[in-house]
Order: C-alpha cells, then structure tokens, then sequence
C-alpha cells in the first residue's frame, strides 16, 4: 500500500512541479523585465469592456473588468500603436483620455506591459499549495526511510533493531562460552581415579 501511493501520485506531483517552474518563469521574467525594460506614457485613444455593458444591463458592478482598445505612444520621436486586450499587458482600466505608465521594450518598442502580474494573490495560493504537498510527498515517502536507515539516533528503526541483534547474539556467545568450558570440565572428573580414595581408606583401616 504504501508503494503504490509513492508512485500513484507520481501525476500529482509532477502537475505540482510544473506550476513551481511555471511560477519561477513567470516571477524571474517579470523581474527581469523590470530591470531591463525602459518606462513610457501611452494614451488611450479607444475603449470598450463588453462586461460592463452586461452589468449595466443586469444592474450590477462589473467584478471582472476585461477592457479591450486603442493605445498611442511615442518612443524616440516614433510614434506606435496598440490594439489589443488590456489584460494582454497587465491593464484592467482602459478609459478613453487615459494616459498610463508602461513598461517597453527597447529592442522592440511595439512590445509593451505594465508588467502587473494579475491574479498573483490566486498563483501564490496554488504555488504555496503545491509546494507544501512537494515537501510533505518527498519527506513522507522518501526522506524518512532514508533517515530512518542512516540516521544514529532513531530508536525505533532499524538502529534499534541492529543493537537488539548484537545484544542477542553477545548472549548466544557466552551461552556456548558456558557450554563448551563445562563440556571440557566434565571429562576431567569423570576420568579421574576413583580407586585412591578407596585405597585410601583400606590403608587406613588397616593401620587401626
């Protein structure tokens, strides 16, 4: 049983793997843009959220903004456009008359990000999970037997296994050490002379 949980979760564990290098790709990039990239102000010249058409039309607020429009801005002298979904670079709020501080690229202008990591509060919750089943899955299924085997003071393994066996074993050596000096003491008195002590005493009763 306790094999086929080591393996059986072999699929959750690799998933698990996936969303930490995921995230580590993610967070590095981010930091490294940020590092790297130069920052700019674009325009909004165009905007439009379907959502919150169909919030007003139900009566409610728009919980999730998805905007999608135009954007201008001017790098050297060079003037570019955007087109495209804000959430593509990190924008939630795109109002016509906006202007918003980006991040670009210098290699290529046209590429630009707030490099605002949405839904990062949601990815730390999954990334904390996945990492606390990686911990506990490579402890409970692998480290422990390895300590247990190596490790000097685990009094309940196989340490404690190994000293009940010398223990036994020294018992075993001095049983047969008892044995075999009793066995050599055995033949001495048997084989001694019995006739002396009754010669003994037919002498001296011959005395009297």
């Amino acid at each position: 049983m306790f094999a086929l949980f080591r393996y059986g979760l072999m699929p959750v564990v690799g998933y698990c793997v996936i969303i930490v290098v995921a995230s580590i790709d993610v967070y590095s990039t981010n930091t490294i843009q940020r590092s790297t990239w130069q920052q700019t102000v674009v325009t909004v010249v165009q905007s439009q959220d379907f959502g919150d058409v169909a919030a007003k039309f139900r009566g409610t607020p728009n919980t999730f903004p998805d905007p999608r429009g135009t954007l201008q801005y001017v790098i050297d002298g060079k003037p570019y456009t955007w087109k495209g979904r804000g959430r593509d670079i990190g924008l939630t709020a795109m109002n016509p008359g906006d202007r918003i501080n980006v991040y670009y690229n210098p290699r290529n202008p046209r590429e630009i990000s707030a490099l605002v990591l949405l839904g990062a509060n949601t990815g730390n919750i999954i990334l904390t999970v996945a990492l606390a089943f990686l911990a506990f899955y490579v402890w409970f299924f692998w480290l422990r037997g390895f300590l247990r085997r190596s490790g000097p003071g685990d009094s309940s393994g196989d340490v404690a296994g190994s000293f009940a066996d010398r223990v036994q074993a020294r018992l075993s050596d001095e049983i047969e050490r008892s044995r075999s000096v009793l066995a050599d003491k055995q033949p001495a008195a048997i084989n001694r002379p019995t006739g002396q002590s009754f010669d003994r005493g037919r002498t001296t009763f011959g005395k009297r």
